[in-house]
């Protein structure tokens, strides 16, 4: 499909805010394991009734499991949901060819 065609069909979509919280409700709710929650954003980056990092704090308490949470956003403009008094978040605020390299290294715990 051509750039102009994709564009075409996903315009009418519709589209509203992101709540990065729901991928840890989601896996909480469903009793997933789940080592690191990445979301990626256009930089809608919070809507709902819960933080990201509560989300995140209540998956890590009811799960036992340590996970992470990484959210990358497609455009670099000023943006945060993670709590930076914890290494187990991390935003990202752009995205280039070194991304993925960044996530899987966050993801080991480097």
């Amino acid at each position: 499909m051509r750039l102009d065609d994709a564009v075409r069909e996903v315009s009418d979509l519709p589209f509203g805010a992101t709540d990065c919280a729901l991928p840890m409700l989601y896996a909480l709710e469903r009793g997933l394991k789940v080592d690191t929650f990445v979301v990626l954003t256009d930089n809608e980056t919070w809507a709902g009734s819960m933080h990201p990092h509560e989300a995140l704090a209540r998956y890590r308490a009811q799960m036992g499991i340590d996970a992470k949470l990484a959210v990358m956003a497609t455009s670099a403009t000023p943006f945060s949901i993670a709590d930076p008094a914890d290494a187990g978040m991390l935003d990202v605020a752009g995205f280039d060819a070194a991304a993925p390299a960044v996530l899987a290294a966050f993801s080991r715990g480097f």
